[in-house]
Parts: structure tokens; sequence; C-alpha cells
């Protein structure tokens, strides 16, 4: 990381693996609706604790879906500027009979690190780091953050989604028409044409402060109608109402046989790259929030 600045060494150094193993050992296990709302409940509590811990104001959004109450966490660090906010995104939920280990206890746990190093500096724009529920069940909880945020005409500078972020593997298929390397060790950001400068934003930051870490770009056309892999997350819903938002995914079952299982253990995860990750978001979070 020679000739960055100081204060993004200072953003990136805060970025650990210990800490993400720490998140992921209180997220990890099951936090679907149904059987295991308890689980989820848990969950966000400790997100929760853990995001006022960082000294961030945090909210609470209540939205109701099936006859059942459900949040989103919402922690906010504001800016000198005040005129357009960077959010930086994970969903916490599950689906049934799987602990979600990296489906996406890892993206929680990115976005746990991210706010925490982000948090002890000061910031132009606004920033906004926010737990998303229900991402498996059609997006109910960021179609709400969405529809506020239009109704109060909120600026959104960009969206940082983390979806899956913690497994590596020796195999790696692709959508139809989409070449990508043979082995799964990459990470992926995705953005329709809206979103272009964020996603070389996070290739051309991941290559400055995590230069190992492989980075495969693909911008889709209109908010991704025709590839519907690409809009299956919490990041759609802002393409749909015109924000700019990438998804930073380690692509889910093109690589991942433990994806929705059982299996999707914390054993699994690869804790070295889901801490470069996150560092490259935190950076590529800081710089287009920019530093103060």
């Amino acid at each position: 990381m020679k000739h960055i600045d100081p204060i993004l060494r200072q953003i990136v150094d805060a970025v650990s693996e210990s800490g993400a193993l720490a998140h992921l050992e209180r997220i990890v296990g099951t936090r679907d609706p149904f059987d295991g709302y308890a689980g989820m409940e848990a969950a966000a509590d400790f997100i929760a604790e853990t995001l006022r811990g960082f000294g961030l104001h945090l909210e609470e959004e209540r939205f109701r879906c099936d006859g059942r109450w459900y949040r989103n966490l919402i922690a906010s660090h504001p800016g000198s500027f005040r005129d357009g906010q960077v959010l930086v995104v994970a969903h916490y939920d599950t689906v049934r009979n799987s602990p979600g280990a990296d489906d996406n206890a890892s993206g929680v746990a990115g976005l746990l690190e991210v706010a925490g190093a982000l948090a002890r500096h000061r910031f132009k724009h606004d920033l906004v780091f926010v737990a998303f529920a229900l991402e498996e069940y059609g997006n109910p909880g960021s179609l709400y953050y969405v529809e506020q945020a239009k109704a109060c005409g909120v600026t959104i500078a960009g969206v940082f989604n983390l979806e899956m972020i913690g497994y590596t593997g020796p195999t790696q298929t692709a959508p139809v028409g989409v070449q990508t390397p043979v082995e799964g060790d990459f990470i992926g950001v995705v953005g329709n044409r809206r979103s272009e400068r964020l996603v070389s934003l996070f290739k051309e930051t991941a290559a400055m402060v995590v230069p190992s870490l492989p980075v495969q770009a693909l911008v889709v056309e209109g908010n991704g109608e025709n590839g519907p892999l690409v809009r299956q997350s919490d990041h759609a819903p802002f393409w749909d109402a015109g924000y700019p938002a990438v998804m930073i995914t380690d692509t889910a079952f093109l690589r991942n046989p433990h994806y929705h299982l059982p299996t999707d253990t914390l054993d699994t995860l690869n804790l070295a790259f889901l801490q470069q990750v996150a560092a490259a978001t935190a950076a590529s979070a800081a710089l287009l929030a920019g530093l103060a």
C-alpha cells in the first residue's frame, strides 16, 4: 500500500480477520423468519449493539410482512457537507435449515468491520450502514428502505452491497454469456450502467489497497432485467429507483456448493479473503464519501 493517504491506510489496517471472526461467531446460526425467528432477532440485537458500540447513531426501521414485524438496522455517520449519502449494506436473514455462514453472515461481518473502521474518521458526505431483513424472501426490507428514501428525496451517491464475501473454491461456473476465471478465488463487483463509476472505483481501490485480491467486474444493461442472477440481492431495489449501487459477491451458488444448505458453516469460509474484500470496500466507501 505505497503512496496512499495515511488515513486510508489506517482504515484498511483497521479491518481485521480476528474482528470478522468474532462477528461471525455471534451471527452464524439459524436466522430464517420462520423456524429461526428468535435467532434472527438475536442476530439483529448483536448487530445493533455492535454498531452503537462504534459510536454511530442507530435507528431501527420496522416494516410489516405477512403479519409480522421485521427491522432494518440503520447506523449513520454524519459528514460535513450532508449532501449525498454513501451506503454499505448487507442482509442478515437466512433460509430455513441453513446457518448461513457465507449467506450472509460473511456480508454482515464485513459490514461491521467496514463500519468500525470508518467510524473513527471524518468524511465530507454521510456514511450509512444498513443491515437488511428478509433479502431471502423478495427483498421487502431493502424495498421498504428505498421507498422511504425516495419519498424523503434522499440523495444517494452510491451503495456497496456485501452479498456473500467469504467463500473461495477450486472451481467456478458462470452465467451464460459471461466469462470468468476457472478458479473461484476472485471477488465479483456487479453494477448497471448508472453504477459504472462505482464498479471502477471498487476495482481500482482494491488494486491499490489489497493488490493480491483478484477482482472481476461486470456491468449490465438497464437494471439487469436480461440477467436475473445479477438482481438477486438488496442492490436491485436501488437500481430500480435510479440509485447507483453495486453487488460485491463471491458469486454464491456459482462457486459455493454449500449455498442454502445446512453445510454453509463457519469452517468453510476463507477469512483472509473476507478481510481483503471488507478492506477494499471500506477504502472504496471512504474515497466516495471524501476524507474530510
